[in-house]
């Protein structure tokens, strides 16, 4: 054999050649790192103690993550979960309230049912609008007006009492003077004793018994009511409750304060009074 054809023949078996001492030298550093000891054990100490660390803080980081990545769902999902309920508690308050609101409304009807009732009148419910709580005037509008019959001088009503009379009236809408207006009077009586007097507004949130003398008996608690005299209310209606009386003052007629019977911060449903002539009126 010459040199050109051994060198023919090492390209032919290089391959496997190599292949087979890879494997030999792999099993051979199997079986010796089978050995105890063995001689790369220093070596593989070695590699340990410094690899180790690392490992132990890339397992660490590793959790580290995986509990904020796990932590951030978790609190998705809280979070999620207490908007659904702050909607759900939103929507059953919502409904209470309403619920309440329609209780109320029908409680203060039944009452207007009742004394429409009771005063044996022609009356139109109407719902108060609006207010003008001007320094000179008081006056409340209501969602009522000439297509339903309201005319100018009705009395207004609830249950509570006198809320005032009709001044001024549109298609549609109609304009009431309040009872504690400066320019409103009343014919009223103490309900007690059947004591006379005229109940005149001052502009605040209260009225005064006008043109009683001192020597008549008025108290603190006495009911006021109209007296039905010139039809401008009718008879037996609550005006107000006295709250003060000063026999004091100048003059020979005492002061007497009273406290309305509607509460006009609270206004919302009324009666319209069709008095006898304004239905005669129209006939």
């Amino acid at each position: 054999m010459n040199k050109k054809t051994g060198f023919t023949a090492w390209r032919r078996y290089q391959v496997p050649i190599i292949l087979g001492i890879s494997v030999l030298l792999i099993f051979t550093l199997i079986s010796v790192s089978l050995r105890a000891p063995h001689p790369l054990k220093p070596l593989e100490n070695i590699c340990i103690n410094l690899t180790a660390p690392l490992f132990n803080v890339v397992h660490q980081t590793g959790d580290a993550l995986s509990r904020v990545w796990l932590g951030y769902f978790y609190l998705v999902g809280v979070q999620a979960e207490n908007e659904h309920l702050k909607r759900q508690l939103q929507e059953i308050q919502n409904k209470e309230i309403l619920f309440q609101e329609t209780a109320l409304e029908k409680e203060r009807l039944r009452a207007l049912l009742e004394l429409k009732l009771q005063t044996a009148l022609p009356v139109t419910g109407a719902r108060v609008i609006g207010f003008d709580f001007s320094i000179w005037f008081k006056c409340a509008f209501l969602d009522k007006g000439q297509r339903e019959g309201i005319e100018a001088g009705m009395p207004v009503i609830n249950a509570a009492g006198v809320v005032g009379r009709v001044v001024e009236v549109y298609p549609d809408y109609a304009k009431v003077l309040l009872l504690i207006d400066r320019s409103s009077a009343v014919d009223a009586m103490v309900q007690r004793n059947r004591l006379r007097g005229i109940l005149e507004g001052v502009g605040g949130n209260r009225c005064f018994l006008k043109y009683v003398e001192k020597n008549q008996d008025v108290q603190v608690g006495d009911v006021i009511v109209a007296s039905g005299l010139g039809g401008a209310y009718p008879r037996g209606i609550i005006l107000g409750r006295v709250v003060a009386v000063d026999k004091k003052v100048p003059g020979i007629f005492q002061e007497v304060e009273v406290d309305p019977g509607v509460d006009f911060t609270r206004l919302e449903e009324v009666l319209v009074v069709k008095t006898v002539q304004s239905v005669l009126n129209r006939q």
